[in-house]
């Protein structure tokens, strides 16, 4: 055009100049971001364009007549960090004249989501908003749509926006509107808001139900550890699954209604609660659980991770107006969150040194994978302010894969994979552990049999004695034994004693003893040498234990021959013999033991007992004790009498009560006894 007004005569020059400038002046004098459209009808149509925008913070740009020719103008279809206002944070605006010619109803916006909290004014009227600005500022840790009401057709739009700080992981490209504002009927616009949430919680529906399988998953779990309190593995595996199944279903259903600062709080609490309990889970799994070291390992930085969670809580107190304080602290504790995935690494590699069963695998490459991606994504995500790599991130962040609607993640894929390996492996060390449970208690069984064996059913006839015994273990092998032998000169050899601990390894060391004690009476029956003889053989053989014995040759003109290993002295008519302590059995080589001799008289009874009787504790934990025993004895009380008491009273060991009593001249002789119908019912 320019060309062509050049070219005519210089005589039409300046009228055409005059002509064009009139026709251009209405364009020139027109707002460029002002916006005009016709009436939507039961539709809308969306204010795109250039916004007015301006950093910092005043009232007064509410006002429908302030003028603010001076602002920059930005598009309002992305956010202030992606085009020309990289990593601000604070207060700023966005202004915009609308108009709708002959609108046929009511109107209504739609704000898209904002970084991160709005004000909404039209004409100056604050008509709405998102979360509070400061201060007291409270934003939604998740931006979703609003709907507005317009009071008119035609006015000055203004958005007061305040973003907060960013985090170490925030991306510099945030602030400000996300996507363009859309004005149109009120029914269609609240419609498609609710359509585009059904679809974000169809879209969730796999992870909703992850989440459900692990929540119940836990409660199993936990049922288990119930049922077996010592199986501490079930109680963090319920920790684990129940943690971060509340965790995701948390977010799925609060959708966009969360907090900030509730979200950062209860995203940090699950955190820890699922890093640490699984940290527990794998250590129990691999057996590392009972080596001090990684105990002391495990709970140091159980120390550390915790105490970095409180600082971060403190810390969003003051996210407002924390500053470069506030925000260095936050890396700093996020740096330390970096060592629960790397831990996990080297937890998974130490347990397969330790248990490499083919079982195990599964579980231990899908931890490491997962370990070292969560470590590589924190990493990553460390500082893209700096190093702008937040497309690096968030590609990392959103890989995963799509099945129609449904799109899975990779930190949702690694969860569900951890789940089922996580499962399957706890079921097949159960179905393990039954298997072990079984073959041992076949291996008790037999040795309650074998046990069962060596407690005489039935003793040989003693002349001019009856002999009365019990015997209750407190388990289903005992480490208390007696035997009543009779020795070619017609005397009998009474033994009575008590093998420290419980359990399988007593049951053997019992039949040890009495094997050796059968053999040496074939040698010898002075009770002295019969200790000897069993202390040499125990030495070396009982690992740490010992057993306490008493041994008793008992002739049937009453002369009776006592040696002691320890064990308790016996009553005579409630009267306790006078026996001299020596070391239990098992202890040293060289330990002597000597004979005492005395005579029963008629009548009289002698009653011998292992500790069960006297460690007898009630439900306030107070012994029955010497005193009682002394008193039963004393009232002649036979040996069945003095176990039901020690047993009402609150039995904890094994007891063996023999009563021996001597009879008198006139009376018949009496067949020995023994009772063997507690041991049964135990059994």
């Amino acid at each position: 055009m320019v060309f062509a007004i050049c070219d005519v005569r210089p005589s039409l020059k300046w009228p055409l100049l005059l002509i064009l400038v009139c026709l251009a002046f209405p364009l020139w004098s027109q707002d460029a971001t002002a916006f005009k459209t016709k009436d939507p009808g039961k539709g809308f149509v969306e204010v795109g364009g250039n916004w007015r925008f301006l950093t910092g913070d005043d009232l007064a740009w509410a006002q429908p007549g302030f003028d603010d020719s001076s602002w920059e103008q930005l598009r309002g279809d992305t956010t202030w960090g992606a085009q020309s206002h990289p990593a601000y944070v604070g207060f700023a605006w966005y202004r915009k004249k609308i108009d709708v010619e002959t609108p046929g109803g009511p109107l209504t916006i739609l704000m898209p989501p904002v970084d991160d909290t709005y004000e909404l004014y039209w004409n100056g009227k604050k008509i709405g908003g998102s979360g509070k600005v400061p201060p007291h500022a409270h934003w939604d840790a998740f931006p979703h749509s609003y709907t507005f009401s317009l009071p008119s057709a035609s006015g000055v739009l203004a958005v007061r926006v305040w973003m907060p700080m960013l985090a170490s992981t925030d991306s510099v490209a945030v602030g400000g509107f996300e996507s363009a504002p859309r004005v149109g009927d009120a029914t269609y616009l609240e419609l498609q808001k609710k359509v585009k949430g059904m679809a974000a919680q169809r879209a969730a529906l796999p992870t909703l139900i992850s989440s459900c399988l692990m929540i119940v998953s836990g409660f199993i779990s936990l049922l288990l550890f119930l049922r077996e309190r010592t199986r501490s593995l079930y109680f963090w595996l319920a920790i684990y699954l129940t943690t971060i199944g509340a965790s995701v279903l948390r977010r799925i259903v609060a959708s966009g209604d969360i907090g900030f600062l509730s979200d950062q709080f209860y995203l940090l609490f699950f955190d820890f609660a699922a890093n640490v309990s699984l940290w527990a889970v794998l250590l129990s799994l691999f057996g590392m659980d009972r080596e001090r070291s990684w105990r002391r390992w495990t709970l140091g930085l159980v120390g550390v991770y915790f105490a970095a969670t409180v600082v971060d809580l403190i810390t969003l107190f003051f996210w407002e107006n924390g500053g470069k304080t506030a925000v260095w602290t936050d890396a700093l504790t996020t740096a330390v969150y970096s060592i629960a995935p790397l831990y996990i690494v080297a937890i998974v590699v130490g347990g397969l040194r330790r248990r490499p069963q083919i079982h195990l695998w599964p579980l231990a490459s899908i931890l490491v994978f997962t370990g070292l991606w969560v470590f590589a994504l924190q990493i990553v995500g460390q500082g893209v302010q700096i190093t702008h790599w937040d497309h690096a991130f968030e590609r990392m962040f959103n890989v995963g894969f799509s099945l129609g609607e449904y799109k899975f993640g990779m930190r949702a894929i690694l969860e569900t994979l951890s789940f089922v390996a996580l499962v399957f492996t706890v079921a097949r060390e159960q179905y393990l552990e039954r298997r072990r449970q079984a073959r041992m208690e076949m291996e008790v069984r037999s040795a309650r049999e074998v046990q069962q064996v060596l407690v005489p059913e039935t003793v040989p006839p003693v002349p001019g004695f009856a002999i009365d015994s019990v015997y209750k273990p407190a388990a289903e092998l005992g480490g208390d034994f007696f035997q009543v032998m009779a020795l070619p000169d017609t005397s009998t050899l009474i033994v009575i004693g008590d093998v420290s601990g419980k359990g399988l390894k007593a049951a053997m060391t019992v039949s040890l003893i009495v094997g050796t004690l059968r053999t040496l009476a074939d040698y010898t029956q002075q009770p002295a040498e019969i200790l000897q003889g069993l202390n040499r053989r125990l030495f070396g053989r009982v690992q740490d234990g010992f057993a306490t014995c008493l041994v008793l040759r008992l002739e049937a003109n009453g002369k009776a021959t006592m040696a002691n290993a320890g064990h308790l002295a016996p009553f005579r008519d409630g009267e306790e013999l006078p026996v001299r302590g020596s070391l239990p059995l098992g202890l040293s080589p060289d330990a002597v033991y000597e004979d005492l001799v005395f005579r029963l008289q008629e009548a009289e009874t002698l009653t011998l007992y292992t500790d069960g009787i006297v460690e007898a504790r009630n439900a306030t934990r107070e012994l029955f004790g010497f005193e009682r025993v002394q008193r039963l004895a004393q009232d002649r009380k036979s040996a069945e009498k003095i176990v039901e008491a020690a047993c009402a009273f609150g039995q904890e060991d094994d007891i063996t009560v023999l009563s021996i009593r001597r009879l008198a001249a006139a009376e018949e002789p009496a067949k020995a006894r023994v009772n063997l119908t507690a041991q049964i019912a135990t059994v």
